[in-house]
């Protein structure tokens, strides 16, 4: 029994590590805002050329990371509604990337218009002072954003 509960003990560290180590690396948005946001994110990939992707669907108050493979040091988004009281939010600005509206998309090269793209204003997040950042973006309820971040 106690050589059970001592591989039980181990495991069950293990399984904490490897969740630290996960979360550590993670690009989280969560949704305060009274509609569903979709939110596109671009990145510089290792040869130094732009990545962008999109949509992942944020509904009113959940949290959701776009994807837990990502490992960079810095990333910009970009949020939209559908229309919502007559109208469509949108955050971003500051750097342009493709994107396609209609549906999901992934475009290289992205920081020029390629493919059946558009390009649209991304909003930088924050610098990683290591190797890569863990960051949550918030989409407040009376607009604009809020960015937490730990390297």
């Amino acid at each position: 029994m106690r050589f059970f509960a001592s591989k039980l003990c181990c495991a069950a560290a293990v399984i904490c590590v490897l969740a630290a180590s996960s979360a550590k690396a993670s690009i989280v948005f969560c949704n305060e805002f009274p509609a569903e946001v979709w939110v596109a994110i671009a990145y510089q990939q290792e040869d130094g050329s732009w990545l962008s992707r999109g949509w992942l669907s944020v509904e009113t108050g959940k949290c959701y990371p776009f994807d837990t493979a990502i490992h960079v040091k810095t990333f910009y988004f970009r949020g939209e509604t559908k229309t919502y009281h007559h109208q469509k939010s949108v955050w971003g600005s500051g750097k342009d990337f493709g994107v396609w509206e209609n549906d999901n998309f992934q475009y290289y090269n992205a920081d020029q218009r390629v493919l059946n793209s558009s390009l649209k204003g991304f909003t930088k997040g924050p610098d990683a002072k290591g190797d890569s950042i863990s960051a949550t973006v918030t989409f407040p309820a009376e607009g604009g954003t809020h960015v937490e971040w730990q390297d």
